[in-house]
């Protein structure tokens, strides 16, 4: 395994050469900061907003975006992914100039062809592993931080060595630099965000909902869990000492417990699904989707992220940091330092907190949320009605015209799975017609929902709603997100049919 230190880079490569940063958010800021502070002549190319005024207060030459990018021999374009192709074509490649060096922090854009830099300029990569604040508070440290160096595209046949002149300039070669493809960096990025990031999330409320359930305190669960600062405390040390040998700092009870239940947690299927996700981002899939999401103004985006705060346990976290404040937790996370509270102080911690705190701690033990603890009460179905809900739902749907409107220029099938009732069926939008059927879809479906026959029922008669039941485990999603969230935007039409047919099967006795 080779790292490149500031033993191989040479920053004299910048003496005769000025940088422009392109974008001064917290990259661009942290980057424009250290360059300087290495000696190397930065300007700063950013529209008029508070951020073009903060490099000013920081001392900074600012000029617009077409003319930095035109001044500078090396352009450091930090701006982010989604607003790129636009400033890219109207503000830079008109003004770059043979021989320029280009650098980007991500290989995202180049990797799915979302940019085609001129022929006649380096194009090279050099991607910090760390945030933007972090960058320049291990510059000033004098410890460095590490980073993916790479290039694409070497006419000058000098990319490589700017490449490391331009991270030797941040201060990433102190700490090493490792060499990748623009494709192996967004590949690695997106694999984190996409796979490791959402399992790791999902084990954490699946937890945390478990032992909420079990009657343990609400305040000791979630610092017991993740809010005392000991988990990222835990994975600080995994990055320092690795994956077994951090375990010595953990008692000998830990030890052997961790690694004699390990292998309880192989879960069948979880790398099937990571691999599923890995293929979508190297086929370009996950591009093509965010491409068209964005074009559509980001309305899955919206909705889920909207959902998500939605839930209890979102609140519980708010009020609990809310109760924690001015705590010793408290102010060793705010300074950087371990915090860790004994099991008798998170005990003590949950007597005082407000009963607003308790009453969600029920809404999530019972995995509802406010709106849905509020809703009205029903007529339940007895037992056999709802095949023949099913049925006449199914049977509206296809004729209903605010359906059929949603349906054009649509190709979606729903897959409804409902576990404990041994029923199956399937709705889909195509071209301005739906059809469906209450029995397995002939093809497999684009998105597949797996629940109980109840929540179904609360879902499609507006008690439940649908995507903060998924993210709290109620329903099992499989299948294209982004169509399964489409979907929900005619859920009012679905409720609507679903009550329609509900009413009339309970009246006919």
């Amino acid at each position: 395994m080779e790292l490149l230190y500031d033993r191989d880079a040479d920053l004299t490569l910048l003496d005769d050469k000025t940088v422009g940063v392109i974008g001064y958010g917290n990259q661009g800021r942290a980057q424009a900061l250290n360059l300087r502070d290495s000696g190397v002549t930065v300007i700063v190319g950013n529209r008029d907003d508070p951020y073009a005024e903060k490099a000013q207060a920081d001392g900074f030459r600012v000029e617009t975006i077409a003319h930095a990018a035109g001044q500078a021999d090396v352009v450091l374009f930090l701006v982010p992914d989604e607003a790129m192709p636009a400033v890219f074509e109207g503000d830079v490649v008109p003004n770059l100039k043979r021989g320029d060096v280009l650098v980007f922090a991500s290989g995202y854009t180049i990797a799915f062809d979302l940019l085609q830099p001129p022929e006649d300029v380096d194009v090279v990569l050099v991607a910090p592993r760390m945030i933007g604040q972090g960058v320049r508070d291990h510059y000033v440290a004098g410890t460095g931080f590490p980073s993916f160096v790479g290039v694409h595209q070497d006419h000058t046949g000098k990319a490589r060595e700017m490449a490391l002149a331009i991270a030797k300039g941040i201060g990433s070669t102190r700490a090493g630099a490792v060499e990748l493809t623009f494709a192996e960096e967004a590949e690695l990025d997106l694999f984190t965000e996409q796979c490791f990031g959402p399992a790791f999330g999902r084990v954490l409320t699946t937890a945390v909902e478990l032992l909420l359930e079990e009657g343990y305190p609400p305040a000791a669960v979630l610092l017991e869990l993740y809010m005392s600062g000991e988990l990222s405390y835990t994975m600080g040390k995994i990055a320092e000492m690795g994956i077994v040998e951090q375990s010595q700092l953990h008692s000998r009870t830990s030890q052997y417990g961790s690694m004699t239940r390990g292998m309880r947690f192989q879960l069948p299927g979880l790398r099937e699904r990571m691999l599923e996700g890995l293929g979508e981002i190297r086929s370009g899939a996950f591009a093509r989707e965010w491409e068209a999401e964005q074009e559509e103004g980001a309305p899955t985006l919206e909705m889920l992220k909207a959902s998500a705060r939605s839930l209890p346990l979102y609140e519980l976290e708010r009020d609990l940091r809310e109760a924690l404040r001015g705590t010793p937790i408290a102010r060793a996370r705010a300074e950087g330092r371990r915090g860790r509270a004994e099991p008798q102080q998170g005990r003590a911690t949950a007597k005082r907190l407000p009963e607003r705190f308790l009453g969600l701690v029920a809404q999530l033990v019972g995995r509802g949320g406010r709106r849905e603890a509020e809703a009205e009460v029903l007529e339940p179905l007895p037992p056999g009605a709802l095949e023949p809900v099913l049925e006449r739902f199914v049977a509206l749907a296809v004729e209903d015209q605010a359906l059929r409107a949603f349906a054009e220029g649509r190709a979606v099938t729903t897959h409804y799975v409902l576990r404990d009732a041994d029923l199956a069926f399937y709705l889909t939008f195509q071209d301005g017609r739906v059809s469906g059927a209450v029995e397995e879809p002939a093809a497999p479906a684009a998105v597949r929902l797996d629940m109980d026959a109840g929540v179904l029922d609360g879902m499609l008669t507006g008690r439940i709603n649908a995507a903060r039941a998924a993210m709290s485990g109620r329903i099992s999603f499989d299948g294209d997100t982004r169509r399964a969230m489409t979907v929900q935007r005619v859920q009012s039409d679905l409720t609507r049919l679903y009550r329609e047919a509900r009413r009339g099967v309970l009246e006919e006795g």
